[in-house]
């Protein structure tokens, strides 16, 4: 029979691991929490209708459709064919992705540090705002943020251990990080400059890690021919993201550190707290009295070093490069840089901050600053779970059927090919589609078209408030309902009856 000492004695020789699948179980319950609980939203409706075409249509048209390489889409393509295409199904594939990345982020952190900071950086992307949303989404974010994790933990491990197996790994990885997000190709040139500051470290394994990074860009030089047109496109028409300035690298900071209520507080925390992990700013002698902290502050001192330098330069180019190419390139080019595009590069700041409060060496600090974080984490969290953070399509689809008759008919706005008014809705009324980017012109020329003989006319459009078809249908036609479904925009207008005959 156990006795209630070997139980401890058994918890605390496990108490490390027994904390990290404690930190698993709840980075793994918040990302399938009301996974199907909101409805689609207009990309992932998008998504959902451009997976039903069959693998030549997808890898000929997403760069065309999405911008992007087809690996994700060929992934949810048959992901859907044995799930199906309800919400749960949807998202379902980046919440185990999003799983897959607190995983990583441990073993990253414990390679490149210790198991502390590991333990530290993978709570941190569990609890993350950031990581959770896009895990419960059904985008390609999930898989870009596991695929680089992924490519670093095999990249570290040739730097560190120089195992055979390691080089094909981490070969294949970048291959499917390429073909995932255009951004990908950042983090993998985020190594390679890696490699060039620190060559002489790779002695050893130079040439094999050298044939490596060779055989990845023949691998994905095909994304010249798949991606090249679109590109051009891009470049001389233009892009629908604005050109960034510096706030949006600070807005992407904040978006890492939280969201909501005290996600402020977590930015300025995040930022001080990476400052101790790059710096080492420790105690030399002393002691903190709260009673008396004038006195303490005349004892102590501070030493301010640097600790594992190879590994925070890692950590720290890891960061910058998805951020700033992109930033600065979009100043001289077309822009592209977007803060969800540079999910890879998250877990390089949360393991900075990892570093940062492992310097702690007062458990009671150190439980303290973990403590504020967690609850200064839940406060936004708890805004994303009880609040609708999505376009609410299913419910404004729910409305049209309820509210509607015999004699109405639907103008249905086409965004980038698709609505996600028709994922939802189950009426009868017929539906016309409005084109995108429609001109008034067009929208008054295709309402002529489909009027005759009806009674009312309702509006099914994308944040359609203050657009020019909703302006004109409603300054030309009585309007009995304007509703916004958070962005799933609603309006019923009355026609008039025609007394030709």
């Amino acid at each position: 029979m156990l006795s209630l000492t070997t139980v401890r004695a058994w918890v605390l020789s496990r108490k490390g691991v027994l904390l990290f699948l404690l930190v698993l179980a709840i980075g793994s319950w918040l990302r399938i929490y009301d996974l199907g609980a909101e409805s689609l939203w207009l990309d992932e409706a998008i998504s959902e209708n451009f997976v039903k075409g069959n693998v030549a249509y997808i890898i000929n048209e997403s760069a065309l459709q999405h911008n992007t390489p087809p690996l994700y889409w060929l992934i949810l393509h048959y992901w859907t064919a044995l799930l199906g295409n309800s919400e749960v199904a949807l998202r379902s594939l980046s919440a185990i992705l999003g799983i897959g990345a607190i995983l990583i982020t441990y073993l990253v952190g414990k390679e490149l540090f210790n198991h502390k900071v590991g333990l530290i950086g993978s709570l941190l992307s569990a609890i993350s705002y950031f990581q959770i949303y896009y895990s419960q989404e059904a985008r390609s974010y999930a898989l870009l943020l596991f695929l680089s994790l992924l490519s670093y933990f095999f990249f570290i491990r040739i730097f560190k251990r120089d195992g055979n197996w390691y080089y094909p790994c981490y070969f294949l990885t970048n291959i499917l990080l390429g073909y995932v997000h255009i951004y990908g190709l950042f983090i993998i040139a985020s190594q390679v400059f890696y490699f060039i500051l620190y060559h002489r470290s790779f002695l050893a394994k130079r040439c094999k890690l050298i044939a490596t990074l060779s055989a990845t860009v023949v691998g994905l030089s095909p994304l010249v021919i798949l991606m090249g047109p679109t590109t051009m496109s891009l470049m001389e028409q233009g892009f629908w993201i604005e050109r960034p300035s510096p706030i949006d690298i600070l807005d992407t900071f904040h978006q890492y550190a939280g969201y909501g209520l005290g996600s402020h507080i977590l930015l300025i925390l995040f930022f001080l707290l990476a400052l101790l992990g790059l710096f080492s700013i420790r105690r030399e002698a002393g002691k903190w009295i709260i009673r008396k902290p004038i006195d303490s502050l005349r004892t102590i001192s501070w030493r301010v070093g640097f600790e594992s330098i190879d590994e925070l330069v890692l950590l720290i180019l890891w960061l910058a490069f998805p951020i700033l190419i992109p930033f600065i390139a979009s100043q001289v080019t077309t822009p592209f840089y977007f803060y969800r595009y540079t999910i890879g590069a998250s877990p390089a700041l949360y393991l900075i901050v990892a570093k940062g409060i492992n310097t702690f060496k007062m458990k009671r600090l150190l439980y303290s600053v973990l403590l504020v974080i967690i609850i200064f984490s839940a406060f936004g969290l708890h805004s994303y779970y009880v609040q609708d953070v999505k376009e609410q399509w299913r419910e404004a689809a729910e409305f049209v059927e309820i509210n509607s008759r015999e004699g109405d008919v639907i103008l249905d706005y086409e965004a980038w090919g698709h609505s996600p008014f028709e994922y939802y809705y189950k009426g009868d009324l017929p539906i016309f589609k409005i084109p995108h980017r429609a001109s008034v012109q067009e929208v008054a020329t295709l309402t002529d078209q489909v009027i005759g003989g009806k009674d009312r006319l309702w509006l099914i459009v994308w944040e359609g408030y203050g657009s020019p078809m909703w302006d004109y249908l409603t300054g030309k036609y009585a309007a009995i309902w304007e509703l916004d479904f958070n962005g799933a925009s609603v309006l019923l207008v009355d026609l008039p009856v025609d007394d030709s005959d």
